[in-house]
């Protein structure tokens, strides 16, 4: 008897000591049997929400939430990551949010307080471009070295951030683009591009619809993500072609939209600057800023007129997974901005050339992903209050405009539908008058709707309603340079309808417009009854 209860003591103190042991989480590699960043082998988007769902059972420090549905039918999924007292208080922390990002009644002192109290949120947005898939490998590889490591900067970055991470903002073309690649690797096809368009309907323009939102991609990020959240810093990890510098990163060129906040500007220089300091740091050569790619438009910068920065890193591919060889005579740029081969002030370190290969993108996306949430850290009291006065001098009286009408033209009630669908898409609170007035020399009727521009989000009203002519802007030498690609977002000019600007308030009250529905059209029967 005594030796069974003997026994028993034993196997007590045994279970104790397992319990109290950590839980070793596995890695990505180790969960899915794939190498992550290896040639030749890729994690598909299924493959990442299970490794993200295990996580989010076995860590404290990451919440994994379902969005809605992808347009083929797949889940669209967010991960939340954060020190775990924050992950506790999480609905605490976006009600800061919120409140900063629409501060109208907000005193400075509460404002101050917020401040003191909230977390710097970064949106990290992978693979919105489905064969640029090098984010989508490193996303799981970020979210474990978060919710597992213990080093004091991760720490650091837990305290003070809350890290929004989108694994692929396209599932279905990455799953596309994955099948396509297991399919023909290390046969003659394996650089063959995809035959079909990676997003069903718009391909690689999905990244041209953060004003039109014509896509459920869009309208679940900027529904459930952006005008819920409110991020201070949103980085777009993209990648581009195999033979220029490794990475771009802000400053971006000339032309800047005007309606982008000057302090957006500011702030995007410093951080896209610091993440490419870090890697220079590193040893990692050809980096380039202030080069190639322009902030003309709201179409790839909805953050910018939202009160944050929109960080745009691209780096060199490789043939989706395979590795490439880029001789140095073979470097060149797209356009005039810099010279691959010659170092210069906005790229100290060229590249010489070589193998290039999927876990070099993977770690230049790394190092610059890391640096970036670092300094969120770090600064995170300037984060937030940058992003409190930018919102609050949105809100503040225009001595020059007060506003739009948009008279209600019982001709195009589909145009109507559509235009305010996209304003109040975007945040835009769009009023209705109740009397008609004359403001200046405009009638306004009861039936209009007016859009003020001093409101949270008057810089994106002003982007998409003001004429705006692109501006020629010359190269080094002297010939007009060609525009990215957008070079007009003009809302009434799309969609054929007629706005007039009024530099007065309307004497009479106003009231706030909900999701405004359109007039339903009758058809008559055959017999005309």
């Amino acid at each position: 008897m005594k030796r069974m209860f003997h026994s028993l003591l034993i196997l007590c103190a045994i279970v104790a000591v397992a319990q109290a042991q950590p839980q070793t989480i596995q890695s990505p590699s180790q969960f899915t049997g794939v190498q992550i960043g290896a040639d030749y082998q890729l994690v598909d988007y299924h493959q990442i929400v299970d490794y993200l769902k295990y996580l989010d059972e076995h860590s404290s420090r990451l919440k994994l939430r379902t969005l809605g549905q992808t347009t083929m039918g797949n889940p669209f999924v967010m991960a939340i990551i954060s020190s775990e007292k924050n992950m506790a208080q999480l609905e605490h922390y976006r009600q800061i949010q919120d409140r900063l990002a629409d501060p109208r009644g907000l005193s400075d002192e509460e404002a101050h307080k917020l401040i003191a109290e909230g977390k710097t949120v970064v949106l990290l947005n992978c693979a919105i471009h489905s064969t640029e898939i090098a984010s989508t490998q490193m996303a799981p590889k970020l979210a474990f070295y978060l919710a597992t490591s213990d080093d004091p900067e991760v720490r650091e970055i837990l305290d003070n951030v809350i890290v929004l991470l989108v694994p692929a903002h396209n599932p279905d073309g990455q799953l596309l683009v994955t099948e396509w690649y297991r399919k023909y690797v290390h046969t003659p096809y394996e650089h063959s591009p995809l035959p079909f368009l990676y997003h069903k309907y718009v391909g690689h323009d999905n990244n041209r619809d953060w004003f039109m939102f014509t896509q459920k991609e869009t309208r679940i990020t900027v529904e459930k993500i952006h005008l819920t959240w409110h991020p201070q810093i949103v980085h777009d990890l993209h990648q581009m072609g195999q033979r220029g510098a490794r990475m771009f990163l802000p400053p971006y060129i000339d032309p800047v939209e005007p309606n982008v906040p000057p302090l957006i500007i500011s702030q995007l220089n410093m951080l896209g600057e610091t993440m490419a300091a870090e890697l220079i740091r590193n040893g990692k050569p050809g980096v380039v800023t202030n080069a190639i790619f322009d902030a003309w438009t709201p179409a790839r910068a909805f953050q910018h007129y939202h009160g944050g920065v929109r960080i745009l890193s691209e780096a060199a591919s490789a043939w989706i997974a395979s590795p490439v060889v880029i001789k140095p005579e073979e470097l060149r740029a797209r356009g005039s901005d810099y010279n691959p081969r010659v170092r210069s002030v906005h790229f100290p370190v060229p590249w010489p050339g070589g193998e290039w290969h999927l876990q070099d993108i993977i770690d230049y996306e790394w190092i610059a992903t890391l640096a970036e949430l670092k300094h969120a850290a770090r600064n995170r009291e300037e984060w937030l209050t940058a992003f409190y006065r930018m919102q609050k001098k949105n809100c503040e009286p225009d001595r020059k405009i007060w506003g739009y009408v948009l008279h209600n033209d019982a001709r195009k009630p589909t145009e109507i539908a559509e235009f305010l669908e996209v304003l109040q898409e975007g945040g835009v609170g769009v009023y209705r008058p109740q009397k008609a007035e004359q403001v200046g020399k405009v009638s306004i009727a009861p039936g209009d709707f007016l859009i003020p521009v001093a409101q949270p989000y008057g810089p994106f009203a002003r982007a998409l309603l003001q004429k705006i002519n692109y501006p020629a802007i010359m190269d080094r030498t002297g010939r007009l340079k060609r525009p990215y690609d957008v070079t007009t977002h003009n809302l009434p000019l799309l969609l054929g309808v007629t706005i007039d600007t009024l530099h007065a308030p309307p004497a009479e009250p106003l009231r706030k417009m909900g999701r405004y529905s359109p007039p339903q059209e009758r058809i008559g029967n055959a017999t005309g009854r």
